[in-house]
């Protein structure tokens, strides 16, 4: 678990569907567009890493329950974007939104998750 102002999240088991508060939400938003973002940075260049990032990415979104309306918005609209936090240029990010719009369900649902040490 992680303090987020006086509020404790458990980011690998939130779940926005469980009458969370607008503080945890917003917790968990930027624990997880860091994390992607760290991801990213780690995967720039290469486009199967950068495919398992996006899968790592999505599937805890989805986990916690947000929508991928939500998830799309956080990773290449708002501002700064998780794109922008990866530090990719337009063109890469271009690229990374085309990996993204060719994922499918079964390629997010196979992805297996990193247990992540949270203090």
């Amino acid at each position: 678990m992680a303090l987020w102002g006086t509020t404790r999240v458990d980011y690998e088991n939130f779940d926005n569907d469980s009458g969370s508060s607008d503080e945890e939400y917003s917790a968990f938003v930027e624990w997880l567009s860091e994390l992607t973002a760290m991801d990213l940075r780690e995967a720039k260049g290469d486009p199967e890493k950068q495919k398992q990032a996006l899968c790592r990415y999505y599937k805890r979104g989805e986990r916690a329950n947000l929508t991928i309306g939500e998830l799309i918005d956080f990773l290449g609209v708002s501002s700064p974007s998780i794109i922008d936090m990866a530090d990719y240029t337009e063109e890469e990010g271009d690229d990374l939104m085309q990996i993204s719009d060719a994922l499918t369900q079964d390629e997010i649902a196979q992805i297996v998750l990193p247990v992540i040490s949270q203090s």
